[in-house]
């Protein structure tokens, strides 16, 4: 039977307590404070404790195959079998497929090692904050500041004994006013269906290809209304639709090069309902939106041109945020209320749309509809305007 070692590998020294109910036997506190070596991997769902004899087993593990045999003949074979057994070691055996087959994303793609394991480890999976705010495991923003202090100031000052240079103010226009409608919304209208129009328009503003350009053969940069690192656009849409004119409730995926839906799964109201509270984490101001997209980052497309890049990772977010804003401006100027969140049950959204780990992830999600007439949830429409100390 053939091993390999993981493509990639991170360690490190974990001093944190950890629960242990036989200290609590010995007349100890119940907590064990040993300092132990954890191995992360990004085919694996969490990180796993290693001896430093284990270690040295795995830096002479080569990464292509080898035969099992000739590992044992070097290491024992207790040592392979264990290091087996936790995953940092995969063979070509049934039961390893879907280790072997994430681990192969990691050689396929040009990961930088950090953003790699950064993307396999921070995702959730079934946080439901709803639940945790019912079980008063969510602080309040007065409970906040009496555990940790006032947060750092708004007014950031550099050099404090500087006198400020005010600068002159623009006659305000029509986009000003647009911006200062733009907000969050936390109260949408359980009952309104987006009008086929709105949802129409939402997706090409905001998600749809204007155009294209041919930089080679085989490298197509793509130009949308917001910017996007080397012009890839390495940012898809999935639209979870609830109630939308004219559309069936289900999952799609939304075709940005042609300006179509392609169908993914159909859902009833109640299936719909229960995926968007998973979605969002169980955020339930948000779950009464008609329509949400799931944004998903293409780590092939991205790390095809930034190659182990340290930054490409963190362009793909700035992407996200880009769509976002888009977004926001667009549903404002619409009528209608909207929001993006990251934070999402991650791991559930990927298994949802079936995506391909470690090729496509989720980053974030937004939703926009009609807003609710009566405010349930609290927002930002009322609040204390900047005073510049001058005549506007």
């Amino acid at each position: 039977m053939p091993l390999r070692r993981c493509q990639h590998l991170f360690v490190e020294l974990d001093q944190a307590p950890r629960f242990a109910f036989d200290t609590l036997l010995t007349g100890g506190d119940g907590m064990d404070r040993t300092p132990r070596w954890l191995a992360y991997a990004a085919h694996l769902d969490e990180p796993v404790p290693v001896t430093l004899d284990q270690l040295a087993v795995l830096q002479a593990v080569p990464l292509d195959w080898t035969d099992a045999a000739a590992l044992h003949a070097s290491h024992g074979e207790a040592a392979v079998q264990a290091l087996l057994a936790l995953g940092l070691l995969i063979s070509d055996a049934d039961e390893h497929a879907g280790w072997r087959d994430r681990d192969q994303a990691t050689r396929d793609i040009a990961w930088w090692t950090p953003a790699l394991m950064a993307q396999a480890h921070g995702g959730w999976r079934d946080l439901d904050i709803q639940a945790r705010g019912e079980q008063g495991l969510m602080l309040s923003s007065q409970q906040m500041v009496d555990a940790f202090g006032a947060a750092p100031e708004p007014d950031y000052r550099r050099a404090p004994e500087a006198t400020p240079v005010a600068l002159p103010l623009a006659e305000p226009n029509h986009f000003d006013a647009l911006l200062q409608r733009r907000r969050t919304c936390r109260n949408f209208d359980a009952g309104a269906t987006l009008a086929q129009d709105d949802f129409s328009a939402m997706l090409r503003r905001v998600w749809g290809a204007l155009g294209t350009r041919t930089l080679a053969p085989g490298a197509v940069a793509v130009k949308k209304t917001s910017p996007a690192g080397g012009g890839l656009h390495a940012v898809e849409a999935y639209v979870l639709v609830r109630r939308v004119e004219g559309l069936a409730p289900g999952l799609y995926h939304y075709l940005s090069m042609r300006h179509a839906l392609e169908p993914l799964a159909a859902l009833s109201p109640d299936e719909a309902a229960a995926l968007a509270h998973r979605f969002v984490a169980g955020q339930d101001w948000f779950e009464d939106v008609p329509v949400m997209v799931v944004m998903t980052a293409r780590f092939d497309r991205l790390f095809w041109k930034y190659r182990r890049h340290a930054k490409a990772w963190r362009v793909v977010h700035l992407d996200v945020g880009h769509l976002s804003q888009t977004m926001y401006l667009s549903a404002t100027e619409r009528g209608l209320g909207c929001f993006v969140t990251a934070a999402i049950n991650d791991r559930a959204v990927d298994e949802a749309l079936r995506l391909r780990p470690l090729r496509e992830a989720a980053i974030a999600l937004v939703g926009f509809g009609p807003r609710a007439a009566e405010m349930r949830t609290m927002e930002l429409d009322q609040f204390d305007p900047v005073d510049l100390g001058r005549e506007a």
